[in-house]
């Protein structure tokens, strides 16, 4: 059975944002529940059925997301995922994966890792990190990216 999206929540560039709505979430507990129960009556072994979403709905929601932040600095994605320092990439990153974590928690930081071009999740915890210590001491190179995107921070 397919769950179709009967409603579409938006980011401010107009990208649809992919979420489930409680009627979803239900239908899904529902056979689960009757399935958890048919394995019982026709097995007789008690089971316990977890659903696992899949990242691809969310992986494409935090890419719409980094565009739209990219569009703010009038570069691409692509171009912030190179692997360079130069142009203050790193900076960059660090802001793109501070809303993501913000918005999405549940998402991995590896994946956070992938769509920006990083080698591993430590790199992303670091840069998470050190970019909150550099809001918090008001660093100038730092807010000079960071303003054009605050209001992803405001929105969530």
């Amino acid at each position: 059975m397919l769950l179709q999206k009967n409603h579409a929540t938006t980011y401010k560039n107009g990208s649809i944002m992919n979420l489930h709505t409680r009627r979803e979430l239900s239908i899904v507990s529902h056979v689960i529940t009757r399935a958890q129960y048919e394995i019982q009556q026709q097995a007789g072994i008690e089971v316990i059925l977890i659903p696992r979403y899949s990242n691809k709905m969310m992986e494409d929601d935090v890419k719409q997301l980094f565009e739209a932040m990219c569009e703010c600095w009038n570069v691409q994605l692509a171009w912030v995922s190179d692997k360079s320092r130069a142009n203050d990439r790193p900076t960059m990153r660090k802001l793109l994966w501070m809303v993501g974590k913000k918005k999405f928690p549940q998402i991995p930081y590896s994946m956070l890792a992938n769509l920006t071009g990083a080698t591993d999740h430590a790199g992303v915890i670091k840069g998470i990190r050190s970019g909150y210590n550099w809001l918090n001491v008001q660093d100038e190179k730092f807010l000079k990216y960071y303003e054009p995107v605050k209001g992803y921070f405001d929105e969530l």
